[in-house]
């Protein structure tokens, strides 16, 4: 009987969520104190977190573009709902940014997702080269 193989791995996917959602309430917390931060690296900051953290979590899991996408929807989400609400909390952002800064996030983890698996599809060509 062949076992199922799921398309995430809770482990990784934990993993990347819990260090993604960290640093994108970092980012905001600096962002809140230095807002010439926040101004000028805000949205590319938490954009560009969303994306490392999909591409990393997809790099390690290594099961397909499918899977990659997924986790890293599900880690851009992540990422882009702590940071929104997180700035909305603080009062640097209103409550109608919420959903537009989430929808960008999740778009971005899932790339970020398809650029990981690419990733590890390069690192195995090269590993069976050897």
């Amino acid at each position: 009987m062949k076992k199922a193989v799921s398309l995430i791995e809770p482990r990784l996917l934990v993993r990347a969520l819990a260090a993604g959602v960290t640093i994108a309430v970092g980012f905001m917390l600096v962002g809140h104190y230095r807002p010439q931060l926040a101004l000028h690296y805000g949205l590319f900051g938490c954009m560009m977190l969303a994306g490392t953290m999909g591409l990393l979590y997809a790099r390690d899991l290594a099961r397909g573009y499918v899977a990659g996408a997924l986790g890293g929807l599900v880690i851009g989400a992540g990422c882009g709902l702590a940071a929104v609400g997180t700035a909305n909390l603080m009062g640097d952002r209103p409550d109608l940014f919420i959903p537009y800064g989430v929808m960008v996030c999740t778009l971005i983890g899932a790339i970020g997702g398809l650029f990981g698996q690419y990733g590890a599809w390069i690192r195995d060509f090269f590993q069976s080269r050897r």
